[in-house]
């Protein structure tokens, strides 16, 4: 049986940069569906759109390269590198 992923790492970077992503999500949805429902301009309803959908992208980037650190910050520790 697998061992269960470690946390995700806690420095301080890393959750600020979690956080404007995920902020920049919300605020790109409110940008498109503002576009295109009070605005009417489809140019503002794409915008808040496509800024949504890349910063969701960036931010499962960012979770990934966050697990691939935790996990490497754990095999360290499991194999007692006084680094870790």
């Amino acid at each position: 049986m697998s061992q269960p992923d470690p946390p995700l790492p806690q420095d301080g970077i890393y959750r600020t940069i979690l956080g404007v992503l995920v902020a920049s999500v919300l605020l790109g949805g409110v940008i498109g569906l503002a576009g295109d429902l009070v605005y009417k301009d489809r140019g503002i309803a794409l915008a808040g759109t496509w800024m949504a959908v890349i910063c969701g992208g960036l931010y499962f980037f960012f979770r990934l390269l966050g697990k691939r650190e935790a996990r490497r910050r754990a095999e360290r520790e499991r194999d007692g590198d006084p680094e870790a």
